[in-house]
């Protein structure tokens, strides 16, 4: 049953619409005289309680009455506005599309409609009869047609990799009747694309999880020697050129260039990575195919030679065999070679793209789950990450500037998208510092995962309004058992999952 908060002096806004009965303290079921379905109308105009309103239920519409007879005054709208839809954030405590702001078609009613406009509310209505608010209404509870749930993958390195299957545990368990791997969509780049791969063949993230931790029938152990292979081959062949050349043999070369160009474009092949890659999807129940696998999937890369951000998987991309797309979105220049495809040669997706958002938005999705472990280390002692070397400095500059473009990318998708929830999930105290390292640093750490899953579960549960509202338009249920466990063990001081 659909349901509107109403938020104004009015405790029966929207009597003459047809039967209504008393439900309980400011809570109306009205039943439209011309049919349809019966409505919850919930009556509100503090604050505090509209909150809490919030909080306790699920709701499809929200209507805030600026209107001098019946509704806020002045001042209240602006500050309830404010409170709601704070201009520095790309999400409001409500979602601005399903947001209707009553105002007077006069002054005041003007200055009121600039002030939710500048919030972005999209439904401002002035001087609008009553038939007109409650058809708007009516539509903002149906909304547009169901669209698709989407899992965004970003990169991260080895770690980042373990903080993604933590996160999806967590989302796994709340889930109802449904897993991670049965929503619609999937999109992965760099390490999150070795996910996603998995995910759109039918594995839960706990087999993920198992299988890459000890090896199982569904996937064997990842191990240091798949992805640490050094890069001999064409170090030798580089450097044999440089002395060919030197001897006079080939393309006079100032010695300096000639030196620079010996240098290898990595220092791992990449080669072991690509052979586990096929072994897995090869296993029974999987496929290497992109118009095979049990739900849709997308890998992000970069063209090296024009920075041009590809989406494997897309059409005229799916005849690329799903490990070499796999491969070439987890090239992280200097650390692995490109890979070539094509007569081309492909780097991390990373370097163009974080989560690719806006191509999951293409097709079709209006829930999007992100998940973006590239958040760098905050450390308020001066001089902490210069004293942890060179490398550790050049990542944390990496993760910064990737961060920045990811954040300004989400407030333009957001902006663009008005009706598309995204839930956003990303590390913070205690996994930032275990997540500060090298995305090359490779020790399967189960802590990581586990502090993961524990603090996804928190956030969960601190977004449960919210998540559950859009999940349920999307015919997905979700229980809130385990968040709440979790929670309470956090406030005891506790740390281990139930």
């Amino acid at each position: 049953m659909p349901a509107i908060l109403y938020v104004g002096r009015s405790d029966n806004p929207f009597e003459p619409v047809g039967p209504w009965r008393r439900m309980g303290e400011r809570e109306l079921l009205l039943r439209p005289d011309q049919g349809g379905e019966p409505v919850t109308v919930l009556t509100e105009e503090h604050t505090d309680r509209i909150l809490r309103r919030m909080e306790a239920r699920t709701l499809d519409a929200l209507c805030i009455d600026g209107r001098a007879s019946v509704g806020l005054e002045e001042a209240t709208l602006r500050r309830m506005l404010e409170r709601l839809f704070p201009r520095q954030e790309s999400r409001g405590l409500f979602p601005r599309a399903r947001t209707l702001v009553l105002v007077d078609a006069d002054a005041q009613g003007a200055r009121g409609a600039f002030e939710a406009g500048s919030r972005r509310v999209s439904g401002v209505l002035a001087g609008a009869s009553l038939e007109d608010t409650w058809a708007q209404l009516l539509g903002l509870c149906r909304g547009g047609p169901r669209g698709k749930v989407a899992v965004c993958l970003a990169g991260g390195g080895i770690e980042g990799l373990l903080y993604e299957v933590g996160v999806l545990r967590a989302l796994d368990h709340v889930l109802d009747g449904q897993r991670v791997c049965d929503l619609d969509l999937f999109f992965g780049i760099s390490a999150g694309s070795i996910l996603a791969a998995f995910l759109a063949n039918g594995l839960t993230p706990d087999q993920i999880a198992e299988g890459l931790r000890s090896g199982t029938h569904h996937l064997e152990a990842i191990s240091r020697a798949d992805l640490f292979d050094p890069n001999v081959k064409e170090f030798g062949r580089r450097w044999a050129r440089m002395v060919w050349e030197a001897l006079g043999q080939g393309e006079a070369r100032n010695p300096l260039s000639a030196m620079y160009r010996a240098i290898p474009s990595a220092v791992f092949a990449g080669d072991r990575l690509r052979a586990w890659l096929s072994r897995q999807l090869q296993r029974p129940g999987m496929t290497d195919r992109f118009e095979e696998t049990r739900r849709p999937l997308f890998i992000g890369a970069t063209d090296q030679d024009t920075s041009e951000a590809v989406v494997f998987g897309e059409p005229g991309w799916t005849q690329v065999p799903i490990h070499r797309a796999v491969r070439a979105s987890c090239a992280l220049i200097p650390f692995f070679t490109p890979e070539t495809i094509g007569g081309r040669r492909y780097i991390d997706g990373a370097f163009t793209r974080t989560t690719n958002m806006r191509v999951a938005v293409r097709h079709g999705a209006t829930l999007c789950v992100l998940v973006d472990p590239l958040v760098p280390l905050r450390a308020s002692e001066a001089g902490y990450v210069d004293a942890r070397g060179g490398l550790f400095g050049a990542m944390q500059g990496l993760k910064g500037l990737i961060h920045g473009r990811f954040d300004k990318a989400a407030y333009t998708i957001t902006e663009m998208f008005p009706d598309v929830a995204f839930h956003l999930f990303q590390p913070a105290g205690e996994e930032l510092r275990i997540l500060s390292g090298s995305p090359m640093k490779f020790l399967y750490r189960p802590e990581i995962e586990q502090i993961a899953y524990e603090h996804t579960l928190r956030k969960l549960r601190d977004a449960w309004p919210a998540l559950q509202r859009d999940f349920a338009r999307h015919g997905i249920a979700l229980t809130d058992r385990r968040p709440r466990v979790v929670a309470e063990a956090f406030r005891d001081g506790q740390r281990t999952a139930p």
